[in-house]
């Protein structure tokens, strides 16, 4: 009887031991990964001041200018409108236009917004510290996650029932561009962002 008291005991002492342990190693898992996270925020923080650094002295795009970029058709939707200084109130240069297909059934609208100079400057730099965080959810509506297709880091949202889809990233580290698409899944709408010659956009701002 004596040694079966002595066993339990025993086991009941591993236990607790093992129980610590156990809390031990959470805690050191924890305190690991909040010294992983703080190390990322650092980064993301000095990347964010570096982005910033580089485009505040920068001389923004003219109206102008973007007109002369906005495609008159992409890949059989043709423009029906556009408008510039859409974002005038935070002092930045922007343009929107908007486009569509024959029947209708295809729409897409692109915004851009050129992130030289000081206010520029800081929403760029927000839109790509956003962009690079990971990130994902999903539900019966809608898909959302952050993406990267062919270099470009991009928060993409794809509503299942209704075929939209919306991008939003920073191109060249400078313009922010956001696409809203109608009838189209987040693979024709890279499609048609591939189509926008966004290089032609950067070299003009070289």
């Amino acid at each position: 009887m004596k040694d079966i008291k002595k066993l339990v005991a025993g086991l009941l002492v591993l236990s607790s031991m093992s129980a610590c342990m156990g809390e031990t190693k959470e805690k050191l898992k924890k305190a690991k990964e909040g010294v992983s996270n703080s190390a990322t925020l650092v980064n993301q923080a000095r990347k964010f001041e570096d982005d910033v650094e580089k485009l505040k002295n920068a001389e923004p795009l003219t109206a102008t200018q973007l007109k002369e970029w906005l495609p008159e058709k992409i890949d059989g939707l043709n423009r029906t409108g556009f408008k510039t200084g859409q974002a005038g109130m935070y002092n930045v240069k922007s343009i929107e236009g908007t486009f569509k297909d024959d029947g209708g059934k295809k729409k897409l609208r692109v915004n851009v917004v050129d992130g030289a100079g000081p206010t520029g400057s800081i929403m760029a730099a927000s839109y790509s510290v956003a962009n690079n965080m990971e990130m994902e959810e999903e539900d019966e509506n809608k898909h959302k996650k952050n993406i990267e297709v062919d270099g470009i880091k991009a928060r993409q949202t794809y509503w299942k029932k209704t075929n939209k889809t919306m991008l939003s990233f920073t191109y060249n580290g400078r313009f922010l561009v956001t696409v809203n698409a109608t009838g189209l899944d987040p693979e024709e709408t890279w499609e048609l962002v591939d189509r926008l010659n966004l290089d032609d956009l950067a070299d003009m701002a070289d």
